[in-house]
């Protein structure tokens, strides 16, 4: 990590969290999506049965991707995360999650797409992010993880 005088913060870390995952894992995965697309074919619902084939399939190959590991820089104009551009004019605040399962930090953007981008923080230096980014942002008084994280880390996805 950069000096707290420079005007820079930098890191690699992976692009999100990852869980390996077991045999039961997928054999649980099979199992519910056969329940609910036998559910919804005795419910004469034939597009919602093919809807939750194709989403047990694709929450399958998701599961399999391994993430990339990405350059986080903090400057004076953005947040880069990998080769995407956040400016601070695109951002409404951050905060800083630091439990026994997430340790990460939260950006909430303005856009529609992406609308919160969680960062992995490793074993970078907490308070020297946040008071650099308190240069250019406001912080969130909510200091934990997001529904979307309690659930990956549940559901280990």
């Amino acid at each position: 990590m950069s000096d707290e005088n420079q005007t820079v913060i930098s890191w690699t870390a992976p692009e999100f969290r990852y869980y390996e995952k077991t045999l039961g894992w997928y054999v649980s995965l099979v199992a519910i999506t056969l329940l609910l697309i036998v559910f919804f074919v005795f419910e004469k619902d034939v597009f919602a049965a093919v809807s939750m084939g194709i989403l047990g399939v694709l929450v399958g190959l998701f599961s399999l991707q391994k993430p990339r590991e990405v350059n986080i820089v903090l400057t004076d104009s953005g947040v880069n995360f990998g080769n995407i551009h956040f400016p601070y004019k695109q951002l409404k605040y951050f905060w800083i999650v630091n439990t026994d399962n997430h340790r990460t930090l939260n950006l909430e953007a303005s856009t529609v797409i992406n609308h919160t981008l969680i960062i992995e923080l490793l074993n970078e230096n907490e308070e020297q992010i946040r008071k650099f980014l308190l240069r250019h942002l406001q912080e969130h008084h909510q200091t934990r993880e997001t529904f979307a994280q309690k659930v990956s880390h549940k559901l280990k996805f």
